[in-house]
């Protein structure tokens, strides 16, 4: 049996190989990100919807590492509790979101991604609430 001591060891390198330098508090942007300015008045007449945007986008850009179905070992350091499998969990974490992936310098995905367009698009869905 592994002492206590080696269990807090294993534990370390296990978050650290598994992306602890993902910040799971959603309140706070990271510094370095600069927001994509969304117009106030755009909730008005927006159209985008979770069925016709938010699922569509999370899944080609998102799931591939944040979903439930996908295992440690193929989620590219993504957190295993950060998960965007339903429109619940994407509200939960919209401020990370948006200045992960809605931002001028957007970091997410890592490997590039969507359009500047698509982007703007994911920035006024999450402003106007996730609906």
């Amino acid at each position: 049996m592994r002492s206590s001591r080696e269990l807090l060891a294993m534990l370390a390198l296990t978050l650290g190989a598994c992306g602890a330098d993902y910040v799971l508090d959603d309140t706070q942007p990271p510094p370095d990100e600069t927001p994509i300015a969304v117009d106030p008045d755009a909730c008005e007449t927006s159209f985008l919807s979770y069925s016709n945007f938010g699922e569509p986008f999370m899944l080609n850009w998102c799931r591939g590492c944040h979903s439930s179905d996908v295992p440690m070992g193929m989620r590219q350091k993504a957190p295993l509790a950060v998960n965007f499998d339903t429109i619940e969990q994407v509200r939960t974490r919209s401020a990370r979101i948006a200045a992960r992936a809605a931002s001028v310098t957007a970091t997410m995905p890592p490997s590039g991604g969507p359009t500047l367009e698509e982007r703007e698009l994911l920035a006024e869905w999450l402003a106007c609430g996730a609906r």
